[in-house]
């Protein structure tokens, strides 16, 4: 990450995009940075590409596929701390999210940068003081574990792990770099550009695969 700030990854609709970036602009004392993500395969490119505070996750958006980007985010990052927003319209959705794999859920229309720091910072401080809790009997677990290599194993599988490590580092970089372009300057539309091929060729390997 490029300075102290907690670094965020956010993924949802318009509505809750313009809710979160407000209220971040309007308390530049919390420091913290959300990026927008565009797609669950773009989130999954950038989380690999770095070092991620944690996942801020729209619950309502795409007709509710914030849930089920919820599990598939958990599943792949067990100890990442992922912030559900919702809206008290439907009230059901944060113990849904809760069963999803949400560390926290956040009322949208609630939402602030200090509520968000102080969830990540809760997420982070819980998964500390249950670590020591689980080192034990992780320990035994690893002993039981075949020695397995989870490496490529064909030709094709080398070249596919070499490409998606690629796009992530394209993607990552793209996305912190567009922090530093002004928004007229002439570097915006080849940053533009560089993340639109990242994002076609994530989609292209995935269904290659």
């Amino acid at each position: 990450m490029p300075d102290s700030a907690f670094q965020m990854l956010f993924l949802g609709e318009e509505i809750a995009w313009s809710k979160v970036s407000q209220a971040i602009a309007e308390a530049p004392a919390a420091s913290l940075r959300v990026h927008r993500l565009h797609s669950l395969n773009e989130l999954f490119l950038v989380l690999a590409g770095g070092n991620w505070h944690a996942v801020l996750l729209d619950l309502h958006a795409w007709n509710y596929q914030g849930l089920h980007y919820v599990e598939k985010v958990r599943s792949e990052y067990p100890a990442l701390p992922i912030i559900a927003l919702y809206s008290p319209s439907v009230p059901e959705l944060e113990a849904k999210a809760a069963t999803s794999g949400a560390s926290r859920s956040l009322l949208l229309e609630d939402v602030s940068a200090f509520f968000l720091r102080d969830a990540v910072l809760s997420c982070v401080s819980e998964h500390k003081s249950q670590s020591h809790l689980r080192k034990a009997s992780s320990t035994q677990l690893a002993l039981e574990i075949p020695d397995t290599a989870p490496f490529p194993s064909t030709k094709n599988q080398i070249i596919s792990h070499a490409l998606n490590n690629l796009l992530c580092v394209i993607s990552a970089n793209a996305d912190l770099l567009a922090e530093y372009v002004a928004s007229t300057g002439p570097g915006t539309h080849s940053l533009t550009e560089i993340k639109k091929a990242a994002r076609s060729a994530a989609d292209l390997m995935r269904h290659i695969k």
